[in-house]
Formats: structure tokens, C-alpha cells, sequence
């Protein structure tokens, strides 16, 4: 045999065993963009809600010292992945869901007491509904927080 053909017929076993391969790894570990959540929140969130999680007063809410709130409640839990700034994101949901865990581990007191991580199935899950009148169902949600600030 020919080494032209061998290399062929190898490369042919190869490709034939690829899709159980990306398979199996797909159900492992969700295929991502390979950026950090680090880096995903500078390319997809840092432009409004700037480098520290301020926000914009008026314009865009901050995040910092405020995101451990959404997360005593299902409705605000699904709140953070359904604004469109995380449902129309270029991420992937394993993506989505490690920035919004890493936004919650740096930006809040909760990184250092714990807190329920999000999952790719749980941002998959909440996703597609997409909400009407965001800032009324934010400030409902808001309204529930303990001792309310004037960062809101």
C-alpha cells in the first residue's frame, strides 16, 4: 500500500469516528467560544455596564452589590438570564451561564458565602421567553429586595 493511501484511509477512520467523539464531548462539556467568563463579560457586557459592574445611572442599572438579589427569588433567577442583554448575548447557554456565575463571584458579597451556580440547562431553559416591559418586571423584582438603595 502506498503511503498516499494508508494516510488516506487512516484520516477516513478518523473523520468516520468524529461524530461520536464531538458527541460525547458535546454532553460533557457544552462547546463555548474557549474565552474565560472574564473575557466574555468584557466583549458582551462591559460596554454598558462598564468594567466594574457600575452600570450607567438612569440608563443602565448596576450590577455590583445587586445581582445577589435577583437570586432570592425563581422570578429574579430568571430575570438576569431573560434581559436581553443575556438572552440576545452571542454566547452559548454553558457560556451565558459561566459569565453570570463569574459576574456573581467578583461583583457580589455572595462570591465569598456561596451561592446555587447557574447551569447551561437552566439558562436554556429560561432563554427563549422573552419578557415584555423589562423595567416594570425589574422593578417588581426590585421592590422585594431587603432595605432598599438608591442604586436601583
Amino acid at each position: 500500500m502506498r503511503r498516499g493511501n494508508a494516510m488516506a484511509l487512516g484520516l477516513a477512520a478518523a473523520t468516520a469516528a468524529l461524530p461520536t467523539f464531538v458527541a460525547a464531548a458535546g454532553e460533557a462539556q457544552p462547546p463555548g467560544n474557549g474565552r474565560s467568563p472574564a473575557v466574555n463579560y468584557m466583549t458582551q457586557c462591559q460596554g454598558c455596564h462598564l468594567p466594574d459592574g457600575s452600570g450607567r445611572p438612569g440608563q443602565v442599572p448596576p450590577l455590583n452589590n445587586q445581582l445577589q438579589h435577583f437570586l432570592t427569588s425563581a422570578e429574579g433567577r430568571r430575570f438576569l438570564v431573560q434581559v436581553p442583554g443575556s438572552a440576545n448575548s452571542r454566547l452559548s447557554n454553558g457560556d451565558l451561564a459561566a459569565v453570570l456565575n463569574w459576574m456573581i463571584r467578583t461583583m457580589t458579597p455572595l462570591g465569598k458565602a456561596g451561592f446555587t451556580a447557574y447551569s447551561a440547562g437552566e439558562v436554556a431553559r429560561y432563554r427563549p421567553v422573552k419578557l415584555d416591559n423589562i423595567a416594570a418586571r425589574r422593578s417588581a423584582i426590585v421592590a422585594q429586595f431587603p432595605q432598599a438603595g438608591p442604586s436601583r
